[in-house]
């Protein structure tokens, strides 16, 4: 199915403009019609090479973590300003259906509800060089959260790209 219609009435923030995107690949926390909680993986565009997506995974933990870690000491106000970037503007509004128009994916079963849209997407500058974003939609998740979650997709795609390995 298409991202459009998984994601369809979901917001979050457009990315810079000029960018086309490659790739996106999104953690949804369902909830079952139980109660239950669940993590799903979605992806759609250009498939990342295993080593690629572990990096990522990698970077984004790390950087997680890092954040988590300031926090508990009380220095995450310390953080030094954000690179600049040529547009200036905060990000705009926009349904998650317009931003990954285009991208198709496998869908979520009837039974389940997505909770919350925790989006990675690597989009080309118009000079060809790669730009990372992530991007999130309804509940936010806490950063604890986050971080489990994310280990553990990192944990799955770590075995996978283990037994890809031919001793």
């Amino acid at each position: 199915m298409s991202f459009s219609e998984l994601l369809a009435g979901y917001g979050t923030r457009t990315i810079g403009e000029g960018m086309s995107i490659e790739s996106v690949f999104a953690l949804l926390k369902v909830r079952g019609e139980d109660g239950s909680a669940a993590w799903s993986v979605r992806t759609g565009g250009v498939q990342l090479a295993m080593e690629e997506l572990l990096g990522v995974l990698e970077g984004l933990t790390t950087s997680l973590r890092q954040r988590l870690t300031r926090a508990w000491k009380g220095t995450l106000a310390q953080d030094p300003p954000a690179a600049a970037t040529v547009d200036q503007r905060p990000p705009q509004p926009v349904p998650f259906s317009e931003l990954l128009a285009g991208f198709e994916t496998v869908g979520v079963a009837d039974e389940h509800l997505i909770e919350s849209v925790f989006a990675v997407i690597k989009a080309r500058r118009v000079d060809g060089a790669p730009v990372w974003y992530v991007r999130s939609a309804e509940m936010t998740l806490g950063s604890e959260e986050l971080l489990g979650a994310l280990d553990g997709y990192a944990s799955t795609v770590r075995l996978d790209l283990a037994a890809s390995w031919k001793w």
